[in-house]
């Protein structure tokens, strides 16, 4: 089984994945969301999982009578007035946001956390940078007693990761002010809860986590269900719209905060003056152009340095591991058995120029011969290859059986 999932995935299925964190809610690559999204949906009849593609303003509303829960999963959160406004109204009336990001909306958390510790502003979340973290739960029917341990990957090594996390400045006795509900390693916060009228936020700050990497492990799954004990029964709102990078959200973030990443427009930069006086205006471009000229005269009389190229460095195998386990745990054995049947197709046409539309009495000699296989070996491909296709699911012991005869066939052919 695991060398068919191999054999299929190192030709066939990389280059539909990426390993950037772009958190796609449909996506099965390692940093999607297609596990944890396809879990919150089953929570809920279909008519109340509701996907929010307009800014919240027009999309987002509360429903009379019953508890809703938004729910928000990426590397960064925008909001702009408008769409913080809802969201704040539609938690102070009764329902429930869970919000997993590592950069917070500004203009959320400025209306949310209005120094119910003192003179505690805030700013950001904090990070410390590790290959492995393990994160715990405070309420003792959800806690484990070992943790739950999170390895980050990125194709086939394990690298070092920021891991966010709330400042302890943020916590005091103030019923307003945050309520740790998980940990890192024991001590750092990164699970909160703080309440906004009748409602609450539930504030994450490793998004990391519910990603396909670790959801399709146990432990990822055991930690997200726990993670949504805390939201009502309630319709779902998923927001496909307030997901942007991590960058972008800091920069949006700091300039609403009025922060140093904030263009000055109002000052004039010094290439300004040049150009409102004619004479240094001329030289300034007499300088460009001759600039130009230089460089165009030495790309042809001196011939360029080539260089170096590091050796290509085959990822696959980080690919198989993630993504094999995803095609596994889907049952899809009746689609891998028909991959491996066009790839075995594929292979009979480059190597013995037969052609394959046509798989009758002809074929199966015109093979035999060429490849010196069995007879028996051959025939049981292609029988079992139009049992699947008429059956709309086959067994493991169907799926191993034929890809060992498939395997065979390479092995003995010549």
């Amino acid at each position: 089984m695991l060398g068919l999932l191999v054999f299929l995935l190192s030709t066939n299925g990389t280059r539909n994945y990426t390993w950037s964190e772009h958190y796609k809610e449909q996506n099965k690559g390692p940093f999607g969301l297609k596990v944890v999204f396809k879990l919150l949906k089953s929570r809920v009849p279909t008519s109340d999982f509701i996907l929010l593609k307009k800014h919240l303003n027009k999309s987002l509303s509360t429903q009379p009578g019953r508890k809703s829960n938004y729910v928000f999963m990426g590397s960064g959160q925008y909001l702009d007035s408008a769409d913080a406004e809802t969201l704040l109204r539609f938690v102070a009336n009764g329902n429930d946001a869970f919000i997993a990001t590592r950069v917070l909306p500004f203009n959320l958390m400025f209306k949310l956390y209005v120094k119910p510790c003192g003179d505690a502003k805030w700013t950001n979340l904090n990070y410390y940078q590790d290959k492995t973290v393990r994160a715990n739960f405070e309420h003792p029917s959800l806690r484990n007693a070992t943790g739950f341990g999170f390895e980050y990957r990125h194709l086939e090594e394990d690298k070092l990761y920021d891991w966010h996390f709330f400042d302890t400045t943020y916590f005091c006795d103030n019923p307003r002010g945050l309520v740790a509900l998980g940990k890192l390693n024991g001590n750092k916060i990164n699970f909160v809860r703080i309440r906004h009228g009748r409602g609450n936020f539930y504030l994450h700050s490793n998004p990391l986590f519910f990603t396909n990497l670790f959801m399709i492990e146990k432990t990822g799954k055991d930690y997200a269900e726990r993670a949504f004990a805390h939201l009502s029964n309630g319709p779902i709102y998923w927001d496909c719209t307030s997901k942007v990078p991590r960058d972008v959200a800091e920069n949006l973030n700091a300039e609403g905060q009025g922060g140093r990443r904030r263009r000055d427009f109002s000052r004039p930069s010094p290439l300004s003056y040049v150009l409102s006086q004619p004479p240094l205006a001329w030289a300034w471009y007499v300088l460009l152009g001759a600039t130009l000229v230089y460089f165009l005269f030495r790309v042809k009389r001196r011939q360029r340095i080539i260089p170096i190229l590091p050796a290509n460095k085959n990822n696959s195998l980080a690919f198989i591991r993630t993504i094999g386990r995803l095609y596994f745990l889907q049952n899809s054995h009746r689609q891998l058995a028909l991959q491996s049947m066009k790839l075995f197709l594929q292979f009979v046409r480059d190597r013995y120029q037969l052609q394959t539309r046509d798989l009758q009495e002809e074929f199966v000699h015109q093979l035999r011969v060429k490849s010196e296989v069995k007879l028996e070996t051959i025939k049981y491909i292609l029988d079992m290859h139009n049992l699947i296709e008429r059956s709309p699911e086959i067994t493991d012991k169907a799926l191993v059986d034929f890809h060992q005869k498939i395997e065979y066939f390479y092995k003995t052919c010549k």
